[in-house]
């Protein structure tokens, strides 16, 4: 969905074509639409689908703030590119959680199908690639996982709107329609929603450390008796780590580090509104976040890993069957990256 990692493969292409090292093949990459189509259909598209399956997207809702409150994880995915028009419908289904007032912890089930009109341009020292939002071509499938509150329906009213309208928007309206960049630079990719062109660039919530490869930075918000399942991230070598920074403000937090396996079982119960619970395993590794910055090393065999990011505040007391709208919330920034141990 809105995650730009469904487009890298773009990134791997443009890389090859830049890595000649002469401006004169950025220029001719750059001043034609029909070599760039060219490269995207012929040696990218194939590889859209694979990307984006990866790793679960932040949901941001404009009227809650820029940070996240939710995620989404594809998990089915087809593309069907349209030579003629130049763009490509991406089909994808999955599941995730987001967290809504009144309502509170919500998992959901969507599926969807949006146009994108995709694109890069090549500069001498980053790579932009743009996915342009055309148009959403069926309407979200929408259907409720769970509930923390025993009155929410998808057509409970929030101070946001319905719950279907809320998380119908936060996947498509809130994500899909900005479009996204992703700047591809010698330290990892960089990625923001909206259309950046160069030489901006977006927003690191920490500087990388030395030559360690950027996998993801953002900021969330997770609020008392809750989680963020960042990830899952991928160790391909072996003697490698992950390098985690956490900026945490509001409430103290807890992190974990579990096995994809582990991770997607102790997500599905949590997008089942079940009541919070430990992992169904031993995590690999686990500690807490107190206000203020932390950084941990994680020395871990090559597989793919959850960095799971714990409120573990009682959640207020509940009125009526729907909690309170104050509680401590936990605002964390993070960087997570990968390099040699």
């Amino acid at each position: 969905m809105k995650r730009a990692r469904a487009f890298l493969a773009l990134v791997v292409v443009a890389s090859a074509v830049a890595g000649v090292g002469c401006p004169c093949v950025n220029s001719v990459v750059n001043d034609s639409p029909s070599l760039r189509w060219w490269l995207f259909s012929s040696f990218a598209a194939s590889r859209v689908c694979p990307e984006m399956l990866k790793r679960g997207v932040p949901l941001k809702l404009a009227l809650l703030g820029p940070n996240s409150v939710g995620r989404y994880f594809p998990q089915q995915c087809a593309v069907h590119v349209d030579d003629n028009a130049r763009t490509m419908r991406v089909d994808v289904t999955g599941s995730g959680y987001a967290l809504l007032p009144l309502a509170r912890r919500v998992g959901f089930y969507c599926g969807v199908s949006v146009e994108f009109a995709p694109d890069f341009h090549v500069n001498d020292d980053a790579i932009y690639v743009w996915g342009r939002f055309n148009k959403v071509l069926t309407p979200p499938d929408l259907r409720l996982l769970g509930v923390e509150s025993s009155v929410v329906s998808l057509a409970t009213q929030t101070p946001l709107g319905n719950v279907a309208t809320v998380l119908g928007r936060s996947v498509v309206e809130s994500e899909l329609a900005r479009g996204f960049t992703v700047v591809r630079l010698s330290d990892g990719d960089d990625f923001t929603l909206g259309i950046l062109q160069p030489p901006a660039r977006p927003k690191r919530q920490f500087q990388t450390d030395g030559d360690h490869v950027l996998l993801a930075s953002d900021r969330t918000e997770v609020h008392a008796a809750s989680r963020d399942y960042l990830g899952p991230f991928t160790i391909e070598q072996s003697g490698a780590a992950l390098f985690v920074t956490l900026g945490v403000a509001g409430s103290g937090a807890d992190y974990l580090i579990v096995d994809k396996a582990m991770g997607d079982a102790w997500l599905q119960s949590y997008e089942a509104a079940q009541p919070i619970g430990p992992p169904p395993g031993q995590p690999i590794a686990f500690g807490d976040a107190p206000v203020g910055e932390t950084r941990r090393s994680f020395p871990l065999d090559p597989g793919a890993y959850y960095l799971v990011v714990e409120n573990r505040t009682p959640a207020p007391a509940a009125a009526f069957g729907v909690a309170m709208p104050f509680e401590p919330v936990s605002v964390v920034s993070y960087n997570v990256e990968v390099g040699s141990r």
